[in-house]
This record gives C-alpha cells, sequence and structure tokens, in this order.
C-alpha cells in the first residue's frame, strides 16, 4: 500500500506541547505552545466528589453550570484569557464522571458516565448526561454564541457564550483502562458512541427545540479530540472508525484527532518491568507513530489530526520509568536530552502534536513512575529542571518552522533532520547521536548549499531558554561541527 504523505497541521511551536493544570504558572507553560489541561467534569457542575460525594445536586436535566467560579472556586473564564493572552493554545480533557450521575454512594471517578437507569453501552443516548455538559463547555468557550435559553448555568453565573478561548477539546481521559476494571474500560464500540454523542449529539439525532447535544452543535469550528488510549493500538481506533460507519448515518468519524499515549518502558510491559526506560531511538517512537499518521492520511479526513498526548521520562533514580544515568551524563541531563529526542522523531513521523508528561513534578523524591516526569520541580517550587530549558530551546529556535525532512549524514550514529520556515528559504539543521553512551562525533563535516550565506549553532544548555549562540565558517560547501547525545541546531538563511 502506498500511503500519501501530507505536512503536518503546524509549526514546531505550535506542534510542542506538555501537561499542565489551572494552578500551574503560565509563564512555565511558555516553555511549549501547547497546553493540555486536565480538567475534572466536577469542577464545573455539581458537588466536588469526596468519598461517595453529595448527590443532592440534581445534574441532567436541570444542570446548573458553574465557570466564573467554578464549582471548585477557579474562576476558567480569567484562566483561558490568561492563556490565549500568553500566546498559548490549550485543550482542556473533560475527565472523569459526577457522582449525580450514577446517583449511588459507591460511585468510582472514572466509571462510564451513564444513568444507572440506562442499560445500552453501545447507545449513544445513554451518554446524553456528558453530551449535555460537552455542549455547554463548547458554548461557553468556543467561537459561537448561542441563544441565552440554551445555556444552563447556576445563579449568579455570567450569562456567557462564545468567548472564544478554546479551539479543541478532548473526550475523556484514558478510556482503554483495563487496569481499572470493567465500569472504567470502555470498548471501541463503547467509546465510539459516547464520541459520537459528545461529537455533534450523534449527528444531530438527540437534539431537541430546546435541548442541544455535542461540541459542534455549540461551535461548528471547535475540534473534538479523541481521548488519549493507554495503549497505542491501531485496531481500536479501526474499531471505532468501523461503529462509526456502521452507525452514523453520515459514516463520519466523529472525532476532529486521533490520540494515543505511549512510554518507553524498559521490556515494553509498563512499570513492572523494571527499568532504566528505553531512548526515543531504541523505542522507535517514530515507527510506533507513523502507523497512526498513515492510518490518517489514507482512510480519515485530511484534517483529522494525529496526536501523542502523553509521553516522558522520570528522574528519580528507582523510577521503573527512569532515564538511565550515562557517564557525564546525570539523570537531568539524560531526560532533557530525551524528551528534545522524542519530539524530534513525532515530528519526523508527522504527528500533528505532541506532549510531554508534564509540567511539573508530582514528588520528586517519589520512585512511583510517572512522579518525577517534570519540566519543574513540584508544585509550589516550580525550579526548571535541564529539560525545561532544553525544551524552551527547541521551541524559541524553530518557531514558526516545519519538519521537511531527513538527510544522509554518511556516519551511521549522526542523524539530521531539516526544518523549513514556513513560506521562506531560512531553516535549521538538526543534528545528534542517536546513542546512550555519551557519544561525541568530533568535528563533522555537515554540507550545506551554496545559497547559505549565514550559519550559526545553537547549543542548548541549562540556564538559558535561547542556547548559546556561535557562527560557523564555511569551509569548501561544509561546517565543521561538535555531534553528541544532546541535539544540536545549526540554523542558516537557506534550507533546500
Amino acid at each position: 500500500m502506498v500511503f500519501k504523505q501530507r505536512p503536518t497541521h503546524t509549526t514546531v511551536d505550535q506542534f510542542m506541547g506538555t501537561q499542565a493544570f489551572i494552578d500551574d504558572p503560565i509563564d512555565k507553560m511558555q516553555c511549549v505552545g501547547f497546553i493540555r489541561e486536565y480538567h475534572n467534569w466536577n469542577w464545573d457542575e455539581g458537588n466536588i466528589w469526596t468519598g461517595g460525594g453529595n448527590l443532592d445536586y440534581q445534574g441532567y436535566p436541570n444542570n446548573q453550570m458553574k465557570w466564573a467560579p467554578s464549582e471548585a472556586g477557579w474562576n476558567f473564564d480569567g484562566y483561558y484569557s490568561n492563556v490565549k493572552k500568553a500566546n498559548l493554545v490549550i485543550s482542556p480533557v473533560i475527565q472523569g464522571s459526577v457522582a449525580w450521575l450514577q446517583g449511588r454512594a459507591d460511585f468510582r471517578n472514572n466509571q462510564k458516565p451513564i444513568d444507572s437507569t440506562a442499560l445500552n453501552t453501545t447507545d449513544p443516548f445513554s451518554y446524553k448526561a456528558k453530551a449535555f455538559h460537552m455542549y455547554q463547555f463548547a458554548a461557553r468557550y468556543g467561537s459561537k454564541k448561542v441563544p441565552d435559553s440554551l445555556l444552563a448555568l447556576a445563579p449568579g453565573q455570567p450569562r456567557l457564550s462564545g468567548l472564544n478561548l478554546i479551539g479543541y477539546v478532548e473526550d475523556w481521559n484514558e478510556q482503554d483502562k483495563d487496569w481499572e476494571g470493567e465500569h472504567a474500560y470502555f470498548s471501541p464500540e463503547e467509546y465510539a458512541a459516547m464520541c459520537s454523542a459528545d461529537y455533534d449529539g450523534h449527528g444531530g439525532t438527540m437534539n431537541t427545540g430546546t435541548v442541544s447535544f455535542g461540541v459542534k452543535s455549540a461551535d461548528p469550528n471547535m475540534k473534538l479530540v479523541m481521548g488519549g488510549l493507554a495503549y497505542p493500538d491501531l485496531d481500536y481506533i479501526i474499531a471505532m472508525h468501523r461503529w462509526f460507519e456502521q452507525n452514523r448515518a453520515d459514516k463520519k468519524f466523529a472525532a476532529d484527532v486521533i490520540n494515543v499515549h505511549w512510554y518507553s518502558w524498559a521490556d515494553g510491559k509498563g512499570p513492572h518491568g523494571g527499568g532504566p526506560a528505553k531512548s526515543p531511538e531504541e523505542d522507535d517512537l517514530e515507527g510506533r507513530m507513523k502507523e497512526f499518521v498513515e492510518y490518517r492520511d489514507e482512510f480519515l479526513s485530511g484534517e483529522t489530526e494525529v496526536w501523542i498526548s502523553e509521553f516522558g521520562y522520570d528522574t528519580h533514580p528507582e523510577s521503573p520509568l527512569r532515564v538511565p544515568v550515562i557517564d557525564g551524563c546525570d539523570a537531568e541531563e539524560v531526560q532533557a536530552q530525551w524528551i528534545v529526542r522524542a519530539y524530534l522523531a513525532f515530528a519526523a513521523a508527522g504527528v500533528d502534536k505532541a506532549m510531554q508528561y508534564m509540567l511539573r513534578d508530582v514528588d520528586p523524591s517519589s520512585s512511583v513512575q510517572f512522579a518525577s516526569s517534570g519540566l519543574v520541580s513540584k508544585k509550589g517550587e516550580w525550579k526548571p529542571k535541564k529539560s525545561w530549558y532544553y525544551v524552551y530551546t527547541m521551541k524559541n529556535v524553530l518557531t514558526g518552522m516545519k519538519f521537511i525532512g531527513k538527510m544522509s549524514s554518511g556516519h551511521d550514529e549522526v542523524l539530521i533532520y531539516k526544518f523549513k520556515k514556513v513560506d521562506e528559504s531560512a531553516g535549521a539543521y538538526v543534528l545528534w547521536c542517536p546513542t546512550a553512551k555519551n557519544l561525541t562525533v568530533k568535528s563533522f563535516q555537515l554540507p550545506v548549499s551554496a545559497n547559505v550565506k549565514s550559519i550559526s549553532s545553537i547549543e542548548m544548555t541549562p540556564g538559558d531558554t535561547n542556547g548559546i549562540e556561535a557562527e560557523l565558517k564555511i569551509e569548501e560547501g561544509k561546517v565543521f561541527i561538535n555531534v553528541s547525545e544532546r541535539p544540536v541546531f545549526v540554523c542558516v538563511n537557506h534550507i533546500d
């Protein structure tokens, strides 16, 4: 089969993302251009779930949404406005169910969001309460105003819609979490049914004259993001596609983004397999994501995006997701190098957005997986790790550029990727050794075009978000540069 290659939708600065919460500092988020915000449904309506939750709140169809302030006390109107002012794009991931929906004291946060009377979990109408909330969210933060009569707001809430602050919203998180049991695991058919409801009220069939459901019913411009799969299983997406074709009148794949997670465990079996984690190249991150890009290119709309919305590495020395300490490089250095190299691999695969997990450490003293994956230290400290500076530098150097291809290095242990400014001739080469032995190839010869008149290298370094720049001298069509496992950027006025 020959696949049609299509350029990614986004430049590198918008391709690079991380995970964050409403109480993370925006200045620390600016190391990337895109934020995936964990957003619990119960922050928006009903009583905050604690234990069994307070079941006095009536919920659907008598919802009372709270945004400013929210049920949790945060002002999401102000937060999303500040994020936009900082030139960041944000995608809230609406996750977790609500205690009032299940109506029982043994409520579990990740169980399927269906009414206790609903029996068919592959029927989109079983997810009406969830689809109603998604409509309300899109109505408030999307680009279109809706009739005031369609808003379901708590007393005292500003009656607003069409604030134009959000262009993406993600539908659940890791719906394939089989480790939590049947109540939390969605089969592909079950998730497709919920997605169809949350996308546009199952093709509009759920809508009435007085009540509307789904994101697109509120704002056709907002993109619904498929919840990130814990297991990057293309068969899951294929089964969803089949369900849409069999159950929607328009046969449309009812998500604008297909989305997976991937962590490079030592043996591919998860946190019980020991460590350390594999490098981006050893784990073939580019190849893993290419199959999703190729499926999209062949079988889905040309506007459908492909995301990897979680990847990353820990710095704690006993975590099963830890990076190795390589001679001459501490854990923070290796984590920083590997995160940048992972972004490069995903760009080469044609992924539209890649989101590192996550902005802050949960607990850097904990050996539990993901507790020390942050770019900065724990909440309240916010001290940048080396990875924060390296990621920020990559974003700054490659802002406005797209990946345009690889270049043969003529050396088994040197990779060269090329990036180019949109509608300009300027660009950058990125060079590195894809090894894990603290290798340096000295005085590597990089051939450049005869049209190159200005050329400089930029090295990532702790404490600097722009890197260290040095002019290079062209000698007989080549420049000489030391290449190590820490990627180096070579910026030129012209790149072929």
